[in-house]
């Protein structure tokens, strides 16, 4: 069963999130959830970190419970200044 990851486009502002947790996320998620613009995976040993930009405050118990739904249990959510790169993904992941 796959769960719809709606997708919001638009010029709208937002403030910037980290959530920290545990769990998996699938790969193709890792594109815009409802009000969580430009979201980032990165997978950090046992630790599972999702950036992104939140467009309506409001929405947080909503994302929260998507990124649940997706197989994450999220521990913690903090404001942050930056995004980082989207490259950030690839640095992060151990080497073979």
């Amino acid at each position: 069963m796959s769960l719809p990851i709606p997708v919001q486009r638009g010029p709208l502002a937002g403030v910037n999130y980290v959530f920290r947790g545990s769990g998996r996320i699938p790969e193709q998620s890792n594109g815009s959830v409802d009000d969580f613009r430009g979201m980032l995976i990165v997978p950090v040993g046992n630790e599972l970190i999702v950036f992104g930009t939140v467009t309506d405050q409001g929405s947080i118990s909503r994302i929260l419970r998507t990124l649940e739904a997706l197989g994450m249990l999220v521990d913690s959510v903090h404001r942050v200044r930056e995004l980082p790169h989207p490259d950030a993904r690839r640095s992060a992941s151990p080497s073979p």
